[in-house]
């Protein structure tokens, strides 16, 4: 057994030997940043056929925050190749960041396909470090599938709320505090969301009140084979919880919507 494994981390360190060369040299990050754009085109082309219902629904309001003006100054923050750029409104004056300069023959070419929008220009810069973007100078920023691979959410976070132009709100749309959503109401929420996380917690808490109840009746049976018995069984019901939320979300999320949809055409 330990021939096989020390076998398999041979060929695994002879195949990576060459990434591990390019990153030695120097390479590596300049060939990610140079071929990452292609691949970007082909999987913003099948991702956004998967979430095209989604995407409009999301952007839908853009409009509502269209500046005094009558303009709509919009920044997104990890442009990529433009893949949001369909679902702008008309008139939309688009400021797009990305550390890779690649990225900018890609976005020319997907402001030709939607001219309803304005380019106002292409920063290469990192999200935490958006110095060349004035502050209170954007209407709406858009960041999408960026935050999970950032090496300072907060930092971004901060940099956004930056260049965010003041808004004043009206009395109609003030928080009050009885709007506020409290513990038990988020709590409630989130067990309607996902049933089955409440159901596993409480079948585990049940089968293990159960098995220290039944252990001064165990008899002749060891302590431990007791105790192997009662985990077993608590972490089958919590794994059958799991399994079953599961099943769940993906038949309210992809099944249902789509049969759906599909009955409502």
């Amino acid at each position: 057994m330990a021939l096989t494994v020390f076998i398999l981390q041979l060929a695994v360190r002879i195949l990576a030997f060459p990434l591990y060369l390019l990153h030695f040299l120097g390479l590596w990050n300049a060939i990610c940043k140079k071929c990452f754009p292609y691949f970007l085109v082909r999987f913003t082309s099948v991702y956004n056929k998967q979430m095209a219902s989604t995407k409009r629904e999301l952007f839908s309001s853009l409009q509502e925050h269209v500046s005094p003006s009558g303009k709509l100054c919009l920044l997104e923050v990890g442009c990529g190749t433009g893949a949001n750029f369909k679902f702008y409104p008309p008139g939309c004056r688009v400021t797009c960041v990305d550390p890779n300069l690649n990225f900018e023959k890609f976005l020319i070419k997907s402001i030709a396909e939607n001219r309803h929008l304005q380019l106002e220009r292409f920063v290469v810069a990192a999200g935490e470090n958006m110095h060349p973007v004035a502050d209170g100078s954007m209407d709406v920023v858009v960041c999408t599938l960026v935050l999970c691979s950032v090496e300072n959410q907060e930092r971004i976070l901060q940099e956004v709320c930056r260049v965010l132009r003041p808004r004043k709100m009206s009395s109609d749309n003030q928080w009050s505090a009885d709007e506020d959503e409290g513990q038990l109401s988020r709590l409630i929420r989130k067990s309607r969301d996902s049933p089955f996380v409440p159901v596993g917690i409480a079948g585990f808490m049940a089968v293990v009140s159960y098995g220290l109840y039944k252990l001064k009746y165990r008899r002749n049976q060891k302590i431990s084979i007791h105790l192997i018995h009662m985990r077993v069984a608590a972490q089958g019901f919590v794994v059958g919880a799991v399994t079953l939320g599961v099943l769940y979300s993906m038949y309210k999320d992809y099944i249902r919507p789509r049969f759906f949809n599909v009955s409502k055409k």
